[in-house]
């Protein structure tokens, strides 16, 4: 029932408005400091940052130490600027900050508590320059976690009403690791009053309707076809809207289905609109407008642990992102009740979708192996028998001595390549070559060692793999 703004001006592809919107989600104001550091300066104070415990967020992923043949450290361990991380985005429905006539600032829970209307996983991988997105709807129903204790089973959305923002947004992290276990490395949240601040200082944002819409218990109303300017508040309401009617042969009609994920579409398309409006304005208007950066620094709200260097660099790895590197991914879900409450409910096929947020999206099966043996006595004989009984579509050939274990492979396929080296010692050398195609070649040479098991772990051969993958 509901097209795009038909303004012109640049039009953009879903994926690209796609990390426009994870880019002004981590905070439209961090976007614009390159342009306006010394304004940025004078706001970052303002911005919210949120204490964590030590065991809630992820480890941030870090590069490995060189060290010479002496031992001495080279290069200390630092903060991989290319390492994939994930980021949980938190959109909430606090009403702190609205006018009171505002039909958002009428909520069924105390001041200073909220509930998480938006919950959004974003992997970003600078080295491989991708994005992976993927919704959790807020009326999941499952064990909520603080401290490593399942308090209750209770909607994921009421995850921020434990003790507050300061230890809710925490409780959500928490909720969503361990029951997906999943690492969730850094997370940002957005409030309400933020996005009608955004909206207007826009000038409002343009929605064109093929008919009639209303929602009566959001306030929202749009009263003929076409296409109209909604401001802040109408914006609101709009995305906050769970039972939108249209006008259809003369009669309201209920459109959409009942669960959340309608509303969650209807967000994610109206966060598309306001980057077109942007656009369509010319984004260069807003890197001097000193009251946007404020207002984008007042709806943000931090974990203690992401610098704003750190964001600065993602900012820069995702400055050409290609459209086919952002990737949507859905989360099954099916309805279901919990007493006489209406919910969402997991399926088999849930934690499955969570492997690319994992680092763990191949199967070993589907991964075609070319073992090349380069020593001097065969040692892939052995080698081979292990990665045959671990599933590998496996080759085996000869070849002139080599020196060094490498791992050849396209860089489309990096996550392939990695899953192949965390079971050799020492952790092979990547050589990505454009055009391999889809088989992972593993050569053995002089230096190695043997077939590792336990395998390494894919933090640490990512830390190697991405030495090549960054040099290329």
């Amino acid at each position: 029932m509901v097209s795009r703004s038909t303004a012109a001006g640049l039009r953009r592809s879903w994926p690209q408005r796609i990390i426009l919107g994870f880019s002004l989600s981590l905070a439209i104001g961090l976007a614009f400091a390159s342009s306006r550091l010394t304004d940025f300066d004078e706001v970052i104070g303002s911005i919210v940052r949120i204490e964590v415990g030590a065991d809630v967020l992820a480890p941030t992923p870090t590069t490995p130490a060189q060290v010479s043949e002496s031992g001495d450290v080279l290069v200390p361990v630092a903060a991989d600027p290319i390492a994939p991380r994930n980021f949980l985005l938190i959109g909430t429905d606090s009403a702190i900050g609205l006018d009171v006539d505002d039909p958002a600032a009428q909520r069924d829970h105390p001041t200073g508590f909220a509930l998480a209307d938006v919950i959004m996983l974003a992997r970003v991988d600078p080295g491989m320059g991708r994005i992976h997105l993927m919704s959790i709807p807020r009326d999941l129903y499952l064990p909520i976690y603080s401290g490593g204790v399942p308090l209750r089973e209770e909607k994921l959305a009421s995850s921020l009403m434990v003790g507050g923002l300061e230890q809710g947004a925490p409780t959500l992290v928490e909720t969503i690791s361990t029951n997906f276990n999943v690492p969730v490395h850094n997370f940002v949240v957005v409030d309400f009053f933020g996005f009608e601040q955004i909206v207007d200082l826009l000038g409002g944002v343009t929605m064109c309707f093929d008919t009639a819409m209303r929602d009566p218990a959001s306030q929202f109303f749009v009263n003929s076809a076409g296409c109209t300017t909604m401001d802040g508040q109408t914006s609101l309401a709009y995305v906050r809207s769970r039972k939108m009617e249209a006008l259809i042969d003369g009669w309201w009609r209920r459109v959409g289905v009942s669960n959340d994920m309608e509303r969650n579409q209807r967000q994610q398309e109206f966060m598309i609109n306001i980057l077109e409006e942007m656009t369509n304005q010319g984004v260069s208007t807003f890197l001097t407008n000193a009251e946007l950066i404020e207002s984008a620094a007042s709806m943000v709200v931090f974990d203690d642990r992401i610098t704003l260097g750190e964001l600065m660099d993602l900012g820069q790895y995702f400055a050409n992102i290609e459209p086919d590197h952002v990737i949507q991914h859905v989360l099954p879900v099916t309805d279901g009740w919990a007493g006489e409450i209406s919910i969402l409910e997991l399926t088999s096929e849930s934690q499955a979708a969570f492997d690319v947020f994992r680092g763990e999206a191949n199967n070993i099966q589907d991964v075609p192996l070319l073992l090349v043996d380069a020593r001097a006595d065969s040692a892939a004989a052995t080698v081979e028998g292990d990665l045959a009984d671990l599933g590998f579509q496996l080759e085996t050939v000869s070849a002139e001595l080599q020196a060094e274990t490498t791992i050849r492979v396209a860089p489309e396929h990096f996550a392939q390549g990695v899953l192949v080296a965390r079971f050799i010692e020492p952790t092979p050398k990547f050589i990505y070559l454009d055009g391999f195609g889809g088989t992972v070649e593993l050569t053995l040479g002089g230096d190695f060692v043997a077939y590792r098991w336990p395998p390494a772990t894919l933090e640490e051969v990512e830390a190697v793999a991405r030495v090549g993958l960054n040099s290329d």
